[in-house]
């Protein structure tokens, strides 16, 4: 999976902006047991980025499903290869804005929680407010969308849309980066 990453990626650090694609503190940092201790149904979005699949298997219920969602056929590829055979992932190739199309294609009506390695410093206000919106629209009630980014660059556009937004520093990431734990 890491030569995947690299070669994926080396060529554009600027959208890759870390060292290794896996960073044990930035996982336990994003898998906190508030999180996770009630979760059913959790999407983790762009797993091939930050990898924290290990830590939400082994912190989620034993009842929960993962539905790991990546765009890239080549990480889609890896992730089948390393968790084809567990009973509790779900691995599909779409988009992040196609979230109300894979619940419904799955015969899900909400998330409790949500993983998500999206760079939003790429994008405009426009679509960050969009990715948001979608994610809202497909969460409990009692949902959390989980990100981390490199900046804060897009914590207002976070606070416009979740009732409560915790930001904490992991600075033992390469580089350091915002974790962000957003509540419904």
């Amino acid at each position: 999976m890491i030569q995947s990453w690299l070669n994926k990626y080396m060529n554009d650090l600027e959208e890759a902006k870390m060292i290794s694609p896996e960073s044990t503190y930035l996982a336990e940092g994003m898998t906190q047991k508030k999180v996770l201790s009630e979760a059913h149904i959790i999407f983790e979005i762009r797993p091939g980025i930050i990898g924290c699949t290990e830590e939400i298997l082994r912190k989620m219920r034993k009842d929960a499903t993962l539905i790991l969602i990546e765009s890239d056929i080549d990480l889609v590829q890896n992730l089948k290869t390393r968790y084809g055979r567990d009973c509790r992932i779900i691995i599909v190739e779409a988009d992040v804005l196609d979230l109300q199309n894979i619940l419904r294609a799955l015969n899900i009506e909400e998330v409790d929680v949500i993983f998500s390695g999206l760079p939003f410093s790429r994008f405009n206000a426009e679509q960050t407010e969009t990715i948001l919106r979608d994610a809202t629209a497909v969460l409990s009630k009692t949902g959390w969308f989980v990100t981390f980014q490199y900046t804060k660059i897009r914590y207002d556009h976070f606070q416009q849309i979740f009732s409560c937004v915790g930001v904490e520093r992991e600075y033992r990431n390469v580089p350091p980066a915002y974790l962000f734990h957003c509540a419904m």
